[in-house]
């Protein structure tokens, strides 16, 4: 479990985003879990239940994150049965962050680099960008990693980063992209 945490740590005090999707996905090299040959797979922990009138976001998340682990691991061949009969296990971490300084990708009037023309005069729409994108951005942070069910040795791992769009709410159509797209790099199952 330490070399899980250890890894989830390091790469989130590293990793930036740069993506023009505004998701960044760093995999883990896939050779261990390729080699292992597992087509089985359980969750390592049981889903979250949410209380009434609960305003965790994780709570909120955790079915949308499932789902879409699911979803994609079945389109790659993977069978998802019980954790006692499972080869390998699933299981996530995840986590806000702050980043200061990005862009927001759906924004077309806005530039990194300061400028002045002469006789020029501002316009309006230049002026609410630099206040509302001058501020820092809240990320999700998720970290989804493969374990062996008999020695709990990591298998595989992906570190997935996005731009949180609205904190208010959880966009489970973001949470589906993010997780396609950290898990675009896993192999079919053999």
């Amino acid at each position: 479990m330490s070399k899980i945490l250890r890894s989830f740590l390091i790469l989130v005090s590293l990793g930036t985003l740069g993506a023009c999707s505004g998701i960044e996905a760093i995999p883990g090299d896939p050779a261990l879990f390729v080699s292992s040959g597992y087509t089985t797979y359980g969750w390592r922990n049981a889903a979250l239940t949410q209380t009434a009138y609960s305003k965790d976001k994780l709570y909120q998340a955790d079915p949308a994150i499932r789902a879409a682990i699911k979803e994609r691991m079945t389109e790659l061949g993977y069978k998802l049965v019980a954790k006692s009969e499972a080869q390998f296990l699933i299981g996530y971490v995840a986590a806000a962050g702050i980043n200061e300084g990005l862009i927001e990708s759906t924004s077309s009037n806005v530039t990194p680099y300061p400028s002045a023309m002469i006789g020029r005069q501002i316009d309006g729409a230049s002026i609410d960008n630099a206040y509302a994108l001058g501020a820092d951005k809240q990320t999700g942070n998720l970290m989804v990693v493969f374990l062996d069910n008999k020695t709990t040795d990591l298998l595989w791992q992906v570190r997935v980063s996005s731009l949180i769009q609205d904190a208010n709410k959880v966009d489970t159509g973001a949470v589906r992209q993010a997780i396609r797209q950290g898990l675009s790099t896993l192999p079919a199952a053999p």
